[in-house]
């Protein structure tokens, strides 16, 4: 099962167990956050598609860390 979400005006493919590299969010790490959901695709069947959302489909999310990428110097 994976389900689209939406965070920082993009889109992500969001599935159990997996890490998703994101923009910085307003939580610590440790958190855990409700993302909006997109798009659904159960197992079986067909997918869910949202007009903008899927009603009722909550992605909760884990804050694993915040980091800050290398400073790109251009001369």
């Amino acid at each position: 099962m994976y389900a689209i979400v939406r965070t920082g005006g993009r889109q992500y493919r969001a599935e159990p167990g997996k890490v998703i590299d994101v923009e910085k969010l307003p939580v610590e790490a440790g958190d855990t956050i409700d993302l909006e959901t997109l798009l659904v695709a159960p197992d079986e069947g067909d997918p869910l598609i949202g007009h903008p959302l899927v009603e009722g489909v909550v992605v909760h999310a884990t804050v694993v860390e915040h980091y800050r990428a290398k400073k790109i110097l251009i001369w």
